[in-house]
């Protein structure tokens, strides 16, 4: 279920360039969501096994992968960085490097304390 709400990303990227980037997003673009959100909605008809703390968790991974697209292409537009790093694929590579490592911390504190068990299997 967690995969069929995170199929929605797109709906919660324009939603957060609009409102809190403040930049426009096209019409046709605006015209394209009712086709994704539709197509969620019937993936999600079907769906016996809801749990809230997925849905959470998909638009909590949502939001946060259409703020890591804004800051992006925010970056790129910095003056010189394009050609310091390479290429877009190069900054993808170092944000993904990034938010994993600031992931760590929170790793640790919500599942430390079953590294024994990982270890066993």
């Amino acid at each position: 279920f967690g995969q069929i709400v995170k199929a929605a990303e797109p709906a919660f990227a324009a939603v957060l360039t609009q409102f809190v980037y403040g930049k426009t997003v096209s019409k046709a673009k605006w015209l394209c969501l009712p086709i994704i959100i539709g197509g969620v909605i019937l993936a999600s008809v079907n769906e016996l096994d809801f749990a809230m703390s997925a849905l959470v968790s998909a638009c909590i991974a949502n939001v946060f992968a259409a703020i890591r697209g804004n800051e992006n292409k925010k970056l790129m537009e910095t003056e010189g960085l394009k050609e310091r790093i390479g290429s877009v694929g190069n900054q993808f590579a170092l944000t993904s490097i990034l938010g994993f490592i600031i992931s760590i911390p929170f790793v640790v504190i919500k599942e430390g304390s079953r590294w024994g068990d990982f270890c066993e299997m």
